[in-house]
């Protein structure tokens, strides 16, 4: 299959914007031991990069909802992703262990990683497991029930978000549809990426920054940092992910050729620098205070060097025979 280059582009950016939002993660929770303005700074960084996530579903909805249904691929790529998965959960077992000095609990096996950034693999697998039925499904919808299909999702994800807030738990989900916000980004980057629709630029600049200020007014109000409001289920996160997706689909196609290239190589490394960066981001929040550095200069250093080493590290590994195959 052709590559699509602002497909690769988004996955390179959102690759970046995770590394971006534990970093800001070290700095957010920090509060209130560490300074107003390294907390506004990270909280916004943090917000902007909440994209990610979204994103990274979105284009793999764009790339595989519509393929003809194959179910022994579907099988195949499932198991992969599944010896993948056991694999980064038992180095990351050994790992938080012998270096972080944490124990886990095997009665969270099915809920709870090893390292908390392998949920997305748990979220992965389970669209793997189902994406016969969902190629099926939405290859013989017509675009009113694909849009149908949308707005019931967001009732149920969205309503089961916002019905939280006043302690209120839905028992019976509409059948069918569940509060499983990564299959919605999954198909919504379908639905976006096929039918060109337009949506308008501001809703990534005010949701986010509308993310940003409620978590900053919240966590000032309770007096610690509260992450809610940043949660893959907020409207205003749904909104401005889905208001960039469709923003870098309009990307320039004239583009320099290093940053071609650039795309290309950090595209192909990106699974492997997602799986790996936490090692290194574990290493720095170990042996150095990281909120200690101011944020607004902290947070790109700290980035920078987790991409970098992740990218060098991943760039050997791919090189040697089955080691390769979990990257």
């Amino acid at each position: 299959m052709q590559r699509n280059f602002h497909l690769d582009q988004m996955r390179v950016i959102s690759c970046i914007m995770v590394i971006a939002i534990h970093v800001c993660n070290i700095y957010n929770r920090a509060f209130p031991d560490i300074s107003q303005f390294n907390y506004i700074i990270a909280a916004f960084i943090n917000s902007f990069s909440r994209i990610s996530v979204p994103i990274f579903f979105m284009v793999s909805g764009a790339l595989m909802a519509g393929r003809e249904p194959d179910l022994q691929k579907s099988i195949k790529r499932f198991l992969k992703y599944f010896f993948i998965t056991i694999f980064w959960f038992i180095f990351y077992l050994l790992w938080t262990s012998l270096y972080l000095n944490d124990t886990y609990d095997f009665h969270n096996i099915l809920t709870t990683p090893t390292s908390k950034h392998l949920w997305f693999m748990y979220a992965l697998l389970s669209i793997y497991l189902a994406l016969p039925l969902i190629q099926t499904l939405v290859r013989n919808l017509s675009d009113k029930m694909l849009y149908y299909m949308l707005i019931l999702f967001g009732v149920s994800i969205f309503g089961g978000y916002i019905l939280e807030f006043i302690g209120v738990s839905v028992k019976y989900p509409i059948a069918i549809i569940s509060q499983n916000q990564y299959l919605f980004f999954f198909i919504l980057g379908y639905v976006l990426y096929n039918k060109k629709h337009k949506i308008s630029g501001w809703f990534f600049i005010v949701g986010c920054l509308a993310a940003a200020i409620c978590t900053i007014i919240v966590s000032y109000i309770e007096g610690n940092h509260n992450e809610v409001i940043f949660q893959y289920r907020n409207p205003m996160i749904v909104l401005a992910s889905a208001s960039a997706f469709i923003i870098m689909l309009k990307f320039p196609k004239s583009i320099p050729q290093a940053w071609e290239k650039f795309v290309s190589h950090v595209s192909d490394n990106s699974f492997g620098i997602y799986v790996l960066h936490a090692v290194f981001l574990n290493i720095i929040d170990k042996e150095l205070i990281m909120p200690a550095v101011p944020a607004w200069f902290g947070i790109l250093l700290f980035v920078a060097i987790i991409f970098v080493l992740s990218d060098i590290f991943i760039n050997i590994f791919r090189k040697i025979k089955y080691i390769n195959y979990f990257f």
